[in-house]
């Protein structure tokens, strides 16, 4: 890297790299077999040039080539046109993971395996996949202007499944995923239980008439949802008219019970710093249904005159604030309504600039606080503010299906399914 960088000042440009780090121990089975077993490491560099006042940016694999890399660097320079504000980061932090979480592959591979079990329990049980991955990630940046040099390492660990049952000539799958900071495979089987439970109650299922319903979203749909629209809370997406809160700033825009904080060193997988060196810090993004922070990265912290927040990688641990209810509090306030559980093609079937949401959806139906059948064939239909403005009651169970984004179940008043009942 110092080689890099000393080099690009022959070129006058002033070099700086964010070093991205990857190692992961895969495993996963099929039925009751190990059908993989690997060890990846990956990294990835992303390389920082300012150069009379202009910045560009090139992603690579491999930095040893160095000549390459800066003339590749000097030719953006001369077909950019670019001109928007940057600067390198200073600072010097350490944190690095004194000792990685043991895992016992063993174990693990016992613990996968063991799902072929289910099949006694669920007759109907075809095929399942299972799998488990250990992930030690870290993020470094080093240039010699500001003689900075940052260290930031954390680990997780993922789950994932996918069980395809048959009953009555129909075939459906079930995909589960699932994070956490320490090896927990009790809470994944019981949640991979749960959902297998909710699957099977809508393997016969049918549709509703079109009307608008008390509708319980889970926190895997809500999750969906939050995480389709992140990008409008983004100053670029703002400045660039791209975003369905441009002229929301500073302005009610959902109920006073949304919370949306990011807390990105309490997370999943942590963090303290992002790309561009700027400090993870917690935020508040909207308070009691206000937008009162826009995230963004130094560019345009820089031409909009704002604090940079540290998001130029996205967003980490972003989470909509739980209530007091949980599921199953929420499932008896419903009392005569919908569960929605599932939802499909949100990236068709979503329009982020104008906040119209339309997306085939799975779900139950709920009578006298008891859910009665599945759902099928139906289609929520709604917008961003009405999801996030008729909130009746929100739940205390932050999902776990999703990394870096996450919230709980959400009770609506006035949302509008459309069915072919």
């Amino acid at each position: 890297m110092n080689n890099l960088i000393l080099l690009g000042k022959e070129y006058g440009m002033d070099i700086e790299v964010f070093k991205e780090k990857n190692n992961s121990t895969n495993i996963s089975t099929l039925n009751d077999k190990v059908k993989l077993f690997q060890i990846t490491n990956v990294d990835t560099y992303i390389i920082k040039a300012i150069k009379d006042n202009r910045c560009v940016k090139l992603v690579t694999e491999n930095i040893k080539k160095t000549k390459e890399l800066v003339e590749a660097l000097n030719d953006i320079f001369l077909t950019s046109d670019n001109k928007n504000s940057n600067k390198l980061c200073s600072g010097n932090i350490k944190n690095k993971v004194k000792k990685d979480e043991d895992i016992d592959y063993i174990l693990v591979k016992k613990d996968l395996v063991s799902l072929n079990h289910l099949k006694k329990d669920y007759p109907c049980i075809k095929s399942i996949e299972a799998e488990f991955s250990h992930v030690l990630c870290g993020n470094y940046i080093t240039n010699l202007v500001n003689d900075c040099s940052m260290e930031d390492e954390a680990y997780f660990d993922s789950y994932g499944a996918s069980i395809t049952v048959e009953d009555n000539n129909l075939t459906r799958v079930l995909y589960v995923s699932f994070y956490s900071k320490e090896y927990n495979f009790k809470e994944f089987k019981n949640y991979l239980i749960k959902r297998l439970d909710t699957l099977l109650i809508k393997l016969n299922s049918t549709s509703v008439k079109t009307d608008k319903y008390k509708v319980l979203l889970t926190n895997e749909v809500v999750t969906s949802i939050l995480s389709t629209f992140v990008d409008s809370f983004n100053s670029k997406k703002i400045y660039l008219n791209e975003s369905v809160f441009t002229d929301k700033f500073n302005k009610k825009i959902f109920s006073d019970k949304i919370n949306i904080v990011e807390d990105s060193k309490n997370g999943i997988e942590t963090e303290c710093f992002d790309s561009e060196g700027t400090i993870k810090e917690f935020q508040n993004i909207v308070k009691d249904g206000k937008f009162i922070k826009e995230i963004n990265n130094l560019e345009y912290a820089l031409l909009t005159k704002k604090d940079a927040t540290g998001n130029a990688n996205g967003v980490n641990n972003l989470y909509i604030v739980p209530g007091n209810n949980s599921y199953e509090e929420l499932v008896k306030k419903l009392d005569n309504g919908v569960i929605i559980d599932e939802a499909y093609g949100f990236h068709a079937g979503v329009d982020t600039k104008t906040g119209i949401i339309s997306v085939q959806a799975d779900g139950l139906k709920v009578e006298n606080g008891v859910i009665t059948k599945g759902l099928n064939m139906i289609i929520l239909s709604t917008n961003i503010f009405e999801v996030f403005s008729n909130v009746l009651e929100v739940g205390n169970d932050l999902s776990k299906d999703n990394l870096n984004i996450s919230a709980p179940s959400l009770l609506l008043e006035n949302i509008t399914i459309a069915g072919k009942e």
